[in-house]
């Protein structure tokens, strides 16, 4: 049995997943955690897991199934204690190998990307994540972006917005992680992987970033908007990221 969602062209299924039971209850990058129940999807990366209070990601693992999920807390940008989220939804095994900005090149070795077919399973429980990654920055949802910045019209609503350093220096890094969170009306999920070839600025590495984060929303008919400037005043470099319906987010981007 489905209902059709006003106002969105998706088909959400009545049921959400239903979660009995999450060990451990607290951890950080890199903890497995089990969540028990059911309705998950048979295909793993067909869930999308948040922690933490949408805090951080959490990717599923080798073993999972349908009544239990393995999962692996991603990098994890702020201490944060909150619920465990659960959708089940429609991913696609489809994403480019490569993306190029300027003379930066993303290769990518881990892609999920992700729109939601059921409503939110929340897991009723206070989980805790005790420590924060190294090289990793968070978003905040803002109301408008920076003037500088182009979101296909969508300058003035809401956005996710992270702000990095400008002594930051990407090129001493060769991987970078990318988990991105937005609902509602669907909830969209781009969760990547990708090693860094031929970067010389940090800057055009953002821009590549904000790229691949509107081709991979493609993939699944989700126009996802992402821009990112310099801010003139603080000489900062500001990611902005929205789409049609965004109530709040999550935004987080990992060196290594």
């Amino acid at each position: 049995m489905k209902k059709y969602e006003d106002n969105t062209g998706l088909f959400l299924a009545d049921k959400a997943p239903v979660i009995t039971s999450i060990e451990p209850k607290e951890g950080k990058e890199g903890t497995i955690v089990k969540i028990k129940g059911s309705g998950f999807s048979k295909y793993a990366r067909n869930n999308c897991i948040v922690v933490g209070g949408m805090a951080a990601c959490a990717r599923t693992q080798e073993g999972t199934t349908d009544t239990e999920l393995i999962v692996r807390i991603d990098p994890v940008s702020r201490q944060s204690v909150g619920d465990i989220l659960v959708w089940q939804g429609v991913g696609s095994n489809f994403y480019n190998e490569k993306i190029l900005y300027s003379n930066t090149i993303l290769h990518f070795t881990e892609t999920a990307i992700f729109k939601n077919g059921t409503p939110v399973a929340q897991a009723g429980v206070e989980f805790k994540l005790t420590e924060v990654s190294k090289n990793t920055f968070g978003g905040n949802l803002v109301k408008g972006s920076h003037p500088k910045s182009n979101l296909g019209g969508r300058e003035k609503e809401h956005a996710i917005t992270i702000q990095i350093p400008k002594s930051f220096q990407a090129k001493k890094f060769t991987e970078i992680d990318i988990c991105l969170v937005l609902k509602e009306h669907p909830t969209v999920a781009i969760d990547f992987t990708a090693k860094i070839n031929s970067t010389y600025s940090t800057f055009d590495l953002i821009k590549a970033v904000c790229k691949s984060i509107m081709v991979n929303g493609n993939h699944i008919g989700e126009h996802i908007y992402a821009d990112a400037i310099i801010n003139d005043e603080s000489g900062d470099y500001e990611i902005y990221v929205t789409k049609p319906y965004l109530e709040k987010g999550l935004f987080t981007i990992h060196f290594k």
